[in-house]
């Protein structure tokens, strides 16, 4: 009996541990599928601190998330091996596709509706200033999945959720 109870309280002790690594957003799920052609029409993202947002009305047709995606080249290397960076437009503050955020001289993601001002430059889209500032795990910016790879035609890079 004494090992049953042992056991219950170490399976509770594992889902709380477990709930702690589930990411929360105030941006709902949308779908995202974005194939980008480093060598020719966005071959300007190679260079560093380069940025370019996509929207639906710009790429009719392409998954482009919740308000749009932006694609930052940073400085170094996320968990997948890539200097690029995607995030949802949408600010996590305000959580309305019309609402979003752009790059300021300092390449910080703003949003001019609530003020608040993310970090980007490492990847991790985290708020540095700002109302977002009171919830920092669920007013992160939505970061997408970015793949970098060589193809028949040159570089390319796939931007999934």
């Amino acid at each position: 009996m004494k090992a049953l109870h042992a056991i219950s309280i170490i399976i509770c002790l594992l889902v709380i541990q477990a709930c702690d690594k589930i990411e929360n957003s105030r941006i709902p799920y949308s779908y995202v599928f974005l194939e980008l052609n480093l060598s020719y029409e966005d071959r300007a993202l190679k260079d560093p601190l380069a940025y370019k947002v996509y929207t639906e009305n710009q790429y009719n047709g392409r998954k482009v998330g919740f308000g749009g995606v932006l694609v930052f080249r940073g400085v170094e290397r996320d968990v997948y091996g890539s200097f690029l960076y995607a995030f949802d437009t949408a600010c996590p503050y305000e959580a309305k596709n019309n609402i979003n955020v752009t790059i300021d001289n300092e390449y910080y993601a703003v949003c001019l509706t609530c003020g608040s001002k993310y970090d980007i430059m490492n990847g991790w889209g985290l708020p540095v200033e700002g109302p977002s500032l009171s919830n920092m795990r669920v007013n992160r910016l939505k970061k997408y999945t970015v793949s970098e790879y060589s193809s028949g035609v040159g570089e390319k890079a796939q931007i999934t959720p």
